[in-house]
């Protein structure tokens, strides 16, 4: 090997916020998530996966990172940005960074908001407003078909 030859760390690709275009599906598991990936596919069109307000205090930021994981794998084709909610608790902010989850939502106190936000920047990641769903998927017993007929052509 050459000593005159230094190997550059290769860069990182920076999480961006979700296309304001995208659909907004809310989503409450991977039965949920693969129906509108499906869809969105189908239609070639951009989709943001929401989870539900609070979701790291009942799935975890483990499972979210999983489903993530798994999306990023069999869907990797889709226009996609999945947004995990941690309500205002800030160490689930932090959990969710160190498992490398990259678009989160803080409803906490300014103070703590600010510091979480250049946390996240250090990690490439984004706090995020919580969008308006249009659509959530809890009641919807053919979630594919729901999510094939928001995201038709003509449709949201």
């Amino acid at each position: 090997m050459n000593d005159n030859v230094i190997a550059l760390p290769r860069p990182r690709r920076h999480a961006a916020p979700p296309r304001h275009d995208a659909v907004v599906v809310r989503v409450h598991g991977w039965k949920h998530v693969a129906a509108a990936l499906t869809a969105a596919r189908e239609a070639e069109r951009p989709v943001t996966l929401l989870a539900p307000p609070g979701a790291t205090y009942t799935g975890g930021v483990g499972f979210w990172a999983a489903i993530e994981k798994r999306r990023r794998e069999l869907f990797a084709d889709v226009d996609a940005a999945l947004i995990v909610d941690c309500d205002g608790a800030p160490g689930h902010v932090m959990a969710a960074l160190r498992v490398g989850l990259k678009r989160l939502i803080f409803d906490g106190n300014a103070a703590a908001h600010a510091r979480l936000a250049d946390i996240a920047a250090k990690h490439r990641a984004h706090l995020l407003e919580r969008p308006q769903a249009t659509l959530d998927l809890v009641h919807e017993k053919d979630a594919l078909r729901a999510c094939r007929r928001l995201l038709a052509p003509g449709q949201a």
